[in-house]
């Protein structure tokens, strides 16, 4: 893959993804219906079938391979995963096509083949309300059906409109593609009827509909919810630096990169996202002034991560279970912005902005700073 500044370090390829993800859009009122039907349901089952039928069929010639050796697990997901497996005692194999990793496995419960891709889960996935959850439109109108928080928004097809949605919406908004995850192609701090069509192109590089919301401040936290209960909240903080009176953000940003800690990468800066907050490079900041130099959060961009479960407030986190339960799917990942965790969200400007069906609860096992909590564990009580 090619770099892609918009995409950050998880590069993909821009046409074939706004082709499959635009086209799910699409089609995917029809799929939901013929799926919620009998029809959909023996589909379900049939299409698992089939592909257990290809499994055995192709293994005997050599063209799917098993792996049992924990250490050749490429996915950091699958591993703390076969970790808890391994610790319980539960028979796990990874199955991979022509010998690449495809992030599908094979677990023995109760001495019975369990198949799964990514996560282990007891729900089918095509009958499921997985199939739009990854929709931040969709996703948006369901939270707020149930008065739960979400960004003020909407989704968009023609520039036109959006331009008529930033006089009403209060600025500055955030600018993304409707389908896609990690902060691809997502800008935020968008002020001006400028800074939108500019950012409007960019999100439609990866999606027919663009969503615009209002920004909500603070540190992007992810609360995984597994079988209706909140197990961890992890916050995110993009790169940043503190003013001292004399030094350049360049300068701050070596000093930064000199001292980090084992296992936080250098500092990646946007300079698309530095000139809205006219910033530049050769910048001297206050003595401390605290900027943002990515909208990019986490460790791969020279950001932290942080366990915050015990200083979440209860109404926050009685929130995320709410909002599992609406979603009604066993494994959920909400990224949600919170101004300050130790208060109630009722207090603050915050919400919901996304919701992950496959999230990577490796996260949780290893934050920068804070407490380790074992996803795994919740997960395999599900289905063990």
């Amino acid at each position: 893959m090619k770099t892609c500044p918009y995409c950050g370090n998880n590069p993909i390829p821009h046409f074939t993804h706004k082709l499959y993800e635009s086209f799910d859009i699409l089609v995917s009122p029809i799929r939901r219906f013929v799926f919620q039907t009998r029809f959909g349901k023996l589909t379900d089952h049939l299409a698992t079938w089939v592909a257990i039928g290809f499994f055995y069929l192709l293994k005997p010639v050599g063209l799917v391979q098993i792996n049992r050796d924990i250490n050749k697990i490429i996915y950091p997901r699958a591993k703390v995963l076969w970790e808890e497996a391994q610790r319980r005692g539960i028979v796990i194999e990874e199955i991979k096509l022509f010998n690449r990793s495809i992030d599908l496995y094979r677990a023995y419960l109760q001495n019975k083949p369990f198949y799964f891709m990514g996560l282990p889960r007891m729900e089918k996935v095509a009958s499921s309300n997985l199939t739009w959850v990854d929709d931040k439109y969709l996703l948006k109108k369901k939270l707020l059906k149930h008065h739960l928080p979400v960004a003020p928004g909407g989704s968009f097809t023609s520039l036109k409109n959006a331009l008529m949605a930033l006089e009403t919406l209060e600025k500055p908004v955030i600018v993304k593609p409707r389908a896609g995850s990690r902060g691809r192609h997502t800008t935020t701090f968008v002020y001006t009827k400028e800074d939108l069509i500019q950012a409007f192109k960019i999100a439609k590089q990866l999606c027919y509909w663009v969503i615009v919301e209002e920004h909500l401040f603070g540190d992007v936290q992810r609360g995984t919810v597994i079988g209706g209960k909140l197990v961890g909240v992890l916050g995110g903080s993009p790169p940043r630096v503190t003013g001292d009176g004399k030094s350049t953000i360049a300068e701050l940003i070596k000093i930064k990169d000199l001292n980090r800690p084992s296992g936080v990468k250098e500092t990646v800066v946007n300079p698309y996202f530095m000139e809205r907050l006219g910033l530049a490079m050769q910048t001297i900041l206050p003595e401390g002034k605290t900027v943002d130099l990515n909208e990019k959060v986490g460790v791969n961009y020279g950001g932290t991560s942080y366990d915050c479960t015990d200083e979440t407030h209860p109404d926050t986190k009685q929130m995320l279970e709410e909002a599992g339960k609406v979603l009604d799917c066993s494994i959920l990942g909400f990224d949600f912005i919170v101004p300050d965790i130790t208060k109630s969200y009722k207090e603050q400007k915050a919400g919901i902005i996304e919701c992950n069906g496959a999230p990577f609860i490796q996260l949780h096992h290893d934050p920068l700073i804070g407490n380790s909590i074992n996803a795994a564990k919740y997960v395999w009580d599900l289905v063990e």
